[in-house]
């Protein structure tokens, strides 16, 4: 786990954005389906979120 934002990498994966939220990668990967606004892209077969991106994501469901 990492203790601040900076210590994360530029992209996480599903499971390292679970964690960093506080859920299960399952309950992201339903997210991911559900909300088009969530910054998931799509790399081959893996699916990556951009911390910063994540960031605003978040930022703009508290404010909603």
């Amino acid at each position: 786990m990492y203790t601040n934002f900076d210590e994360m990498p530029i992209t996480l994966s599903v499971e390292q954005a679970a964690e960093a939220l506080s859920i299960s990668a399952v309950s992201l990967y339903k997210i991911i389906k559900k909300d088009s606004t969530f910054p998931a892209i799509k790399m081959g077969r893996r699916i990556v979120i951009p911390k910063e991106n994540l960031k605003k994501w978040i930022d703009k469901k508290v404010n909603s």
